[in-house]
Order: C-alpha cells, then sequence, then structure tokens
C-alpha cells in the first residue's frame, strides 16, 4: 500500500512539474562558449494591482558542449548558478510609457538567484528589461508578462541574434500580469488605490463643477432681482406722480 502510495505521489510530481515550471518565463542565451538559461517571473504570483511583487530570476549557466550533450542525450544537464551579476546587471521595469530602472539583489541562500521589488498601481502589461554586462559582452533583452497567465505553448528553439556576442537559443513559458485587485478581494471587492483617487479626482471635479454652476445661477439670480427691484422703485414713481 505504502509503494503503491508513493509510486501514486512520484507520477502526480512528474505530471505537474511541467505546468508548474510554465509559470515563469524560460530563456537560454548563448554568450561566447557557455549557455546562460534565464528562469525569470513575476515574484508572489499571481499578483493583484497594489500587491508587493517584482522581479524572480535565476540564471544557470554551462558549456555550450554539455547543452549540446543534454539535448541530444534528452537527459537535462543541472548546470551551475551564476552568481555575482548584481555587480553588471539592472533591471528596467516598463509599463503604460513609463519606466523604472532598480538594482537587482542577490536572493539570500539561492544562489544564481535575483530580486527586485516593485509594487504596481495599474493593471497594465509590465516589461522586465534586463541590460548591462554578462562576461564581459553587452546584454540587453526585455520580457512581458503575459495577460492570459501561462498559457500552453511548444519551445521555441529558433536561433535569434539579439546583439554582438548575444544569441537566443531557446524560449518557453511565461509569467502573468497584474490582475485588477477586485478579481481577488474577499469578502468584500477592493478598489485599487489608482481607482481610488481617479475617483476622488472625478467627485472634486464634479462638487467644483456644482459649484460654479452655483455661482453662476446665483449671480442671475441676483441680477433678476436687482432689474426687479428697479421695476418696483419705478412703478412706485409713477404712481406717486
Amino acid at each position: 500500500m505504502k509503494k503503491n502510495s508513493y509510486v501514486l505521489l512520484v507520477l502526480v510530481s512528474m505530471l505537474a512539474m511541467p505546468f508548474a515550471a510554465l509559470a515563469h518565463g524560460h530563456t537560454s542565451f548563448l554568450i561566447h562558449d557557455k549557455v546562460y538559461s534565464f528562469t525569470i517571473g513575476s515574484l508572489n504570483e499571481p499578483i493583484a494591482v497594489d500587491d508587493k511583487t517584482g522581479l524572480d530570476l535565476r540564471v544557470i549557466g554551462m558549456s555550450h558542449h554539455a547543452h549540446e550533450e543534454s539535448e541530444m542525450s534528452g537527459v537535462e544537464h543541472e548546470g551551475e548558478p551564476v552568481t555575482g551579476l548584481e555587480k553588471t546587471l539592472k533591471i528596467e521595469f516598463m509599463a503604460g510609457g513609463k519606466t523604472k530602472t532598480m538594482d537587482i539583489s542577490p536572493a539570500y541562500g539561492a544562489p544564481g538567484s535575483y530580486r527586485a521589488y516593485f509594487i504596481p498601481t495599474v493593471q497594465t502589461t509590465y516589461g522586465y528589461r534586463i541590460f548591462g554586462m554578462i562576461d564581459n559582452v553587452p546584454f540587453d533583452y526585455t520580457w512581458q508578462c503575459n495577460p492570459a497567465g501561462h498559457p500552453q505553448a511548444p519551445e521555441d528553439k529558433t536561433e535569434v541574434d539579439v546583439s554582438p556576442g548575444v544569441t537566443r537559443i531557446e524560449a518557453a513559458g511565461a509569467f502573468g500580469c497584474p490582475v485588477p485587485r477586485a478579481d481577488l478581494g474577499f469578502p468584500e471587492p477592493s478598489a485599487s488605490v489608482y481607482e481610488i483617487r481617479q475617483n476622488a479626482a472625478s467627485a472634486v471635479a464634479g462638487a467644483t463643477q456644482s459649484a460654479a454652476d452655483a455661482r453662476k445661477y446665483g449671480m442671475a439670480g441676483v441680477g433678476i432681482g436687482v432689474v426687479a427691484l428697479l421695476m418696483g422703485v419705478g412703478a412706485m414713481r409713477r404712481k406717486s406722480i
């Protein structure tokens, strides 16, 4: 019975692994004679607007020869964590035509893993641009979150020349974009800070317009009152004559 349970657990884990892996973007680059495999996504996914999140990055390196052997044999080569990239790489978060550049920090107790935190304030498509130097070669590549989440898609092994000395050799997976805060609010839906500001600004604009209308109508009323008073005075004078 225990043996059957163990076998079932292993099978379930094997089936779940591909889907879990696709919760991030996986991209491999050939730089010099070494393959750098980037696993990139957002922290704390799934995330909603106004949640703390950020870059979740892991970089593994291996020789081009070891990578080719792995491809031919079908046996995955684990490679080695690439450390020290916080000294040569930065991240630029992009959304709605705006950008924010930050340093990346090594994740404690996880060699080759890096973090950079931010709080998404609107629901839109976010870009994660990693740029700087890898092995003394200029590196610049942008990943974007997928509004559809983590759609199943075949691995793309088309070689793409990203820049001099950098060739993308594999790409797969995706990471999701922030969802509206109301979608995850419980027990009551929750508006985002941006929505609250927009509603407040709209209310202030409406109140300002109402006050302006009131002043306009008030002045008109005063004008009518003055005219009526003058007409009354004129009538009284005519009667006295």
